[in-house]
């Protein structure tokens, strides 16, 4: 019992830190997209100080950093779900002891 206490009191701070995380991956992938665009416009009209070739270069490094944190987003918000559904359970196990202790 005790366990199942524990997790349903540890769950909502760890859920809120994951949507927290989540939130944060969202905000860089808003960025780095930014930042994608701003240099195939400066490419584009070449008014940049860069080269073509070096907007590029960046642009494919940006994309990088945007896959690779999709794919973490990904992981976080699979976390985030096994959490709240372990969440679930345990209120449930709290609900049947006490129901069965009332009885």
């Amino acid at each position: 019992m005790e366990n199942a206490q524990n997790t349903a009191q540890l769950s909502p701070v760890a859920g809120a830190s994951l949507s927290a995380a989540v939130e944060r991956l969202d905000n860089a992938l808003n960025a780095l997209e930014t930042r994608i665009r701003d240099l195939k416009e400066r490419s584009e009209t070449q008014g940049g100080d860069s080269s073509p070739t070096e907007n590029a270069a960046e642009a494919r490094r940006l994309q990088g950093e945007i896959d690779a944190l999709k794919v973490r987003e990904k992981a976080l918000e699979a976390a985030a779900s096994e959490a709240f559904e372990a969440l679930g359970v345990a209120a449930k196990d709290i609900r049947q002891l006490l129901n069965e202790q009332a009885a």
